[in-house]
């Protein structure tokens, strides 16, 4: 897979990163997300916060929704997994 250097802005900071061709667009739109969730997040002006403390409370937030949705998706897999049981031992007893 061929990977370039692609440069990103975050809290007006460039980042050059070396990034798969078909993840750029992936790349583009989190950059662009967590531009957005910071600008809210630094709208609040919480006080003794700087930049690196936003930057973690945003961190946390997106983190934390990851981990809610590979919760949600490997629920789904157990429950599909759970279903093609039941159906199995239905099966069985008949």
């Amino acid at each position: 897979m061929a990977t370039r250097k692609h440069t990103f802005t975050i809290l007006n900071k460039q980042y050059g990163l070396d990034i798969p061709d078909p993840l750029e667009e992936a790349y583009r739109i989190a950059e662009r997300r967590l531009n957005e969730q910071l600008a809210e997040a630094m709208s609040e002006k919480w006080d003794g916060y700087n930049d690196r403390d936003f930057l973690a409370k945003v961190a946390l937030d997106l983190a934390t929704e990851l981990v809610c949705l590979e919760s949600e998706n490997s629920a789904g897999v157990d429950s599909q997994a759970l279903a093609a049981l039941i159906e199995k031992i239905e099966s069985r007893l008949k």
